[in-house]
């Protein structure tokens, strides 16, 4: 449907450092224009097929926005929230298993990473059977906590052979994080053993502004007065270009909060916190499911309003806003993480501004993994 997006990052460096971080992005931050006059029910089927990676969180958020401009409240919130750590996990778990061991010259375990991606696909059915989780007001909730607790089995028993013990063990300090990486023979510890290198260890370590709970006060504002696109292709709040992501969620960690009191917010303290992330992901999964009973489709969403969505998807803090008008969508927005994490003033450009001339391609790859934008990224490195 639409021309493929990319991020070109450009390096030039100066007296054997980083001087300038060029981001030239193509991604099409006003698609989201295509759902002017359509239905709710319209928009919530289209977003998934526009945005491959992280469907389930677009359609959250955009639920969110359109219950919210109808003034629903937050229909079936647990459920919903279990759909959305389902797909963070297999997202995550897609990481470990498949980029992870080609990090370090080893093959992905593409086995690994269908059984945690078939596993946490299968929430969905277990939630919602009639296959209506989409429907704005909510769908049929028929939970089936057999299922679900059988899928988060299947996560955990692959993420041992992944990993080489349980991820719950791993994390339970710094003492049996640095255990494991001393011990264990999986690509993903022999990643990490090699990211403790302090060189690497604190590769694009810079200033780290974590996005706030539930985003910055001013973004709606910002979305609503945001006519030209301008705002949701750099956004900020009050100048402040925040972090978002894994690494911004999970900051309270005793692990990570560890690794970035000795080496800073780099590499090594970001690829940890998605193990982290995986963990509390699964426990919370766990918790909601406990509290899940049936429940019906509402009325349908009709009527005027303004509404914003707000979801911590895979990547980070995903925003969907728009006003609705005759029970049909007047105007849409969306803010994607990638725009935070990869703006000409964030997290990326303060990482590399400075960085060493050393193996400074490979590195910096390394951290733009790390950040995991939503699209491909290609990098360039000049002398001048």
């Amino acid at each position: 449907m639409f021309p493929e997006a990319r991020l070109d990052v450009a390096l030039t460096v100066q007296s054997g450092v980083v001087a300038q971080v060029k981001v030239h992005s193509t991604r099409l931050v006003q698609a989201s224009r295509l759902f002017a006059g359509r239905r709710p029910d319209e928009v919530t089927q289209l977003l998934p097929t526009i945005f491959a990676l992280c469907g389930t969180a677009q359609v959250l958020a955009g639920l969110g926005a359109m219950e919210q401009a109808a003034g629903l409240g937050t229909p079936q919130r647990h459920a919903r929230q279990i759909l959305l750590l389902a797909e963070t996990i297999g997202e995550h778990g897609l990481g470990l298993a498949r980029d992870w061991p080609a990090l370090v010259g080893a093959a992905p375990d593409l086995p690994a990473a269908r059984r945690i991606k078939t596993a946490m696909v299968s929430v969905r059915a277990a939630l919602y059977p009639n296959g209506d989780w989409h429907r704005p007001s909510g769908g049929t909730l028929t939970p089936q906590h057999d299922r679900i607790t059988a899928a988060i089995a299947e996560v955990r028993a692959a993420l041992t052979e992944l990993l080489g013990a349980e991820v719950e063990s791993i994390l339970t300090d710094a003492t049996s994080f640095h255990a494991w990486i001393a011990t264990a023979r999986t690509p993903a510890a022999r990643l990490l053993a090699q990211l403790q290198d302090p060189a690497l260890a604190g590769f694009g370590r810079g200033p780290f502004l974590p996005m706030p709970d539930q985003g910055p006060a001013d973004l709606p504002a910002q979305m609503q007065a945001d006519h030209d696109g301008a705002y949701v292709a750099r956004p900020h709040s009050g100048g402040r270009i925040y972090e978002t992501g894994p690494l911004a969620r999970t900051a309270w960690h005793p692990v990570v909060a560890e690794l970035m009191a000795e080496h800073g917010p780099g590499l090594l303290a970001r690829l940890t916190a998605r193990l982290v992330e995986v963990v509390s992901c699964l426990q919370e999964m766990t918790e909601l499911m406990q509290d899940l009973t049936a429940a019906h489709s509402l009325a349908p969403v009709l009527g005027d309003g303004m509404g914003v969505g707000l979801v911590e998807a895979a990547r980070g803090l995903l925003a969907h806003r728009v006003e609705l008008e005759g029970g049909k969508v007047k105007r849409y927005q969306i803010l994607a993480p990638t725009e935070w994490n990869f703006h000409p003033e964030g997290p990326l450009v303060r990482g590399l501004k400075g960085a060493p001339d050393h193996d400074l391609h490979h590195r910096a790859a390394l951290l733009i993994h790390a950040l995991d934008p939503c699209v491909a990224c290609h990098v360039t490195v000049d002398h001048a």
